[in-house]
């Protein structure tokens, strides 16, 4: 797949076109977020299986607004139902529950990375008394540590970011996606830092309302990740 470099004023025009897919069938994407947070909720009330479990199926269901996406920029009609499309093709549902699998596996890896290294660091500026020295702690290399685990979750999120559009709209497979999407991540780090940036800001906004503009921004971020997505592959 031809992987293109966008300019750094993409990372902007993403989210105008995210917000003309949203405002075409609000109602809809609403609903449709509402219920993928209910799942969420239900899961994660159960013990160790219930959050295995969500990070399986989560990119399955992120499909699912990556289809959605696509079928009203297509010019078709957003369902609700659109939102278990990864689930109804077979093919795809495998696939996508692999990426799942994988994304758990990486998130395991992360966390054992930050545990070695940051567990090390306080191990070292541990005093006579039991008690730890923050100063101890950034001189035994603390400061070093925590730079080192952004960077390895940095690359880690490039890998998985375009994952799962890739797989459920271009039928990849697993690791090719996250070979992909790291290739797609690193050609564009201008537009994709921009991107961010201004989702700072909006967050920032959002939580005003005692955090209700989660409620819009969210799923509008979700379509700026397919328009990127489509900004970048096609």
């Amino acid at each position: 797949m031809q992987v293109k470099s966008v300019n750094a004023g993409q990372g902007a025009s993403w989210f105008s076109c995210a917000w003309n897919l949203f405002k075409q069938d609000f109602g809809t994407w609403f609903i449709m977020f509402l219920i993928f947070i209910g799942i969420a909720i239900v899961l994660s009330v159960i013990p160790f299986i219930g959050s295995l479990a969500l990070s399986i199926i989560t990119p399955a269901l992120m499909a699912g607004f990556m289809y959605a996406a696509s079928q009203l920029d297509q010019g078709n009609n957003v369902e609700i139902g659109n939102l278990f499309q990864g689930f109804k093709d077979k093919q795809r549902m495998n696939k996508l529950l692999a990426l799942g699998g994988l994304t758990l596996l990486a998130s395991i890896l992360l966390m054992f990375i930050m545990f070695a290294m940051l567990g090390g660091s306080a191990m070292m500026s541990v005093g006579g008394e039991g008690a730890v020295d923050p100063q101890a702690m950034m001189s035994a290399g603390m400061g070093i540590s925590m730079l080192l685990i952004l960077l390895v979750a940095m690359f880690v999120a490039m890998g998985f970011f375009y994952a799962t559009p890739l797989v459920m709209l271009d039928n990849m497979a697993p690791v090719e996606s996250i070979k992909t999407s790291f290739s797609a991540c690193l050609k564009n780090i201008l537009p994709l830092l921009v991107f961010g940036i201004i989702y700072f800001l909006l967050a920032i906004v959002a939580a005003i309302p005692i955090l209700l503009g989660f409620l819009i921004l969210i799923p509008v971020s979700i379509l700026a990740m397919y328009c990127s997505y489509k900004s970048i592959f096609h």
